[in-house]
C-alpha cells in the first residue's frame, strides 16, 4: 500500500469514529423553570414589629427523601411564600413562623412482571409530599396561648421509564399544587386564629 492509499485510509477511518460518536452523543437540555412567586396574593399583614423564620425541618438527603431534586423544593416555596405574603406592620411583639414539615418521598409501586407486563407502561413510583407551618405570636419573648397551623398533602406517579425531564415536570406540579392547597388553608387558619393580630 502507497504511502497516499494509508493516509487516506488513516483519515477515513479516523472520520467514521468521529462520526459515530458524534452520533451517539445527545445532550438533554432540562426544562426550565419560573420562579415560583404569590406576589399577586393580597399581603397579609401583621400587628408585630418582626417576622422570624425557623426552618424546624432539615432534609435528610437521602432515599426515601427526594424533596432535594425538586426544581424547587418545598421549602424554598414556603419561604418565598412568606416573602411575598407576610409582612409586620406594628411596633412590637414577633411573629415566628415555624417550617415544621417539607419533605417528599419516593416509593416503589408493584407492577407486573410477566411478560404481559413487558408490553405496557405502567405507574412504578410514587411521590409523596407534604408541607407543614406554624404561626406563632411571642410578645417579651413568651409564646402567646394563640396560634394557627396550616398542612398539605399531595402525591403524584412516575410511569416506568420516566425520563429527567418528566421527573422535573412532576416534581414542579406538585409544589405548586402543594402550595396552592397550603395557600387556602394557612389563610383559613389565620383569620380563625390569629385574627386579633391582623392589621
Amino acid at each position: 500500500m502507497s504511502s497516499f492509499s494509508l493516509r487516506f485510509f488513516v483519515i477515513t477511518a479516523f472520520s467514521l469514529v468521529l462520526l459515530i460518536f458524534s452520533g451517539c452523543t445527545t445532550t438533554v437540555k432540562r426544562p426550565e423553570f419560573k420562579e415560583m412567586a404569590f406576589s399577586h396574593l393580597p399581603i397579609i399583614a401583621f400587628d408585630v414589629g418582626h417576622i422570624e423564620v425557623v426552618e424546624n425541618y432539615r432534609s435528610p438527603l437521602i432515599s426515601p427523601n427526594i424533596e432535594h431534586n425538586f426544581p424547587i423544593p418545598p421549602i424554598v416555596a414556603i419561604k418565598r411564600w412568606v416573602r411575598d405574603r407576610v409582612e409586620a406592620v406594628g411596633d412590637n411583639g414577633v411573629l415566628q413562623i415555624s417550617i415544621i414539615d417539607a419533605s417528599a418521598r419516593s416509593y416503589e409501586l408493584e407492577t407486573n412482571q410477566t411478560i404481559e407486563g413487558w408490553f405496557t407502561t405502567e405507574q412504578a413510583e410514587k411521590i409523596e409530599a407534604r408541607i407543614e407551618v406554624s404561626f406563632k405570636i411571642l410578645r417579651n419573648g413568651i409564646t402567646q396561648d394563640l396560634y394557627a397551623n396550616a398542612e398539605a398533602e399531595r402525591s403524584r406517579t412516575l410511569p416506568e421509564g420516566a425520563s429527567l425531564n418528566d421527573r422535573d415536570m412532576v416534581y414542579f406540579d406538585l409544589t405548586a399544587a402543594l402550595m396552592n392547597d397550603f395557600n387556602a388553608t394557612m389563610e383559613q387558619s389565620l383569620r380563625k386564629y390569629l385574627s386579633d393580630y391582623l392589621k
